[in-house]
């Protein structure tokens, strides 16, 4: 039986390579939930959504009101879609890091930062989440940092790829998940 994601990347994308290495999102931009037409058609019957564990609260009373009445059946908090681990660096520029460990960081799948998590790491938890906790004939909503959706598709399209991606997501972006018989990513 057929698995399908529809997945939105929460606003602000504030972990990509060119900023500052922030965890969180800001869930107060207006209609940031709101799911478009041509995935409301899909959907016809109530969906579970799932979500970083720390974000399900915010997003229960944001759904509430941007998602129509109906379409939501519960909203479960998963730690393991939370945004990479950068362990020590959390919070920091990036201009304040040594440059061989930006490099690093940007070209090293495997590179760890102190006390984080490496690119691949970051990978392997959130393959093994959609491989284990998502079962045969589900239909949700996966709303996430930008940075997880990139390590989803990456996941999918290029899992023995040696450097993260050179992927940015836009916030507000949808994209699909789905599987039949193996996985597939369409930009929504």
């Amino acid at each position: 039986m057929a698995i399908r994601l529809f997945c939105l990347a929460l606003p602000p994308a504030a972990e990509t390579a060119r900023g500052v290495i922030a965890s969180g999102v800001d869930l107060t931009v207006p209609d940031c939930c709101a799911l478009p037409p041509r995935v409301q058609v899909l959907c016809t019957a109530p969906m579970q959504v799932f979500c970083a564990s720390d974000e399900a609260p915010a997003l229960a009373t944001l759904l509430e009101s941007a998602v129509q009445a109906g379409s939501v059946a519960t909203i479960r908090g998963c730690s393991a879609l939370r945004g990479r681990d950068f362990g020590q660096w959390t919070g920091m520029a990036l201009s304040t890091l040594p440059v061989d460990a930006v490099q690093a960081l940007t070209q090293d799948a495997d590179f760890t930062p102190p006390e984080g998590e490496s690119w691949r790491q970051f990978t392997a938890r959130l393959m093994c989440w959609l491989d284990t906790a998502v079962p045969d004939g589900t239909q949700a909503l996966l709303m996430a940092a930008p940075s997880v959706l990139v390590a989803f598709m990456q996941g999918i399209v290029a899992p023995t790829a040696t450097a993260p991606p050179d992927l940015d997501m836009a916030a507000g972006a949808w994209l699909a998940l789905t599987r039949n018989s193996r996985w597939r990513v369409r930009l929504l």
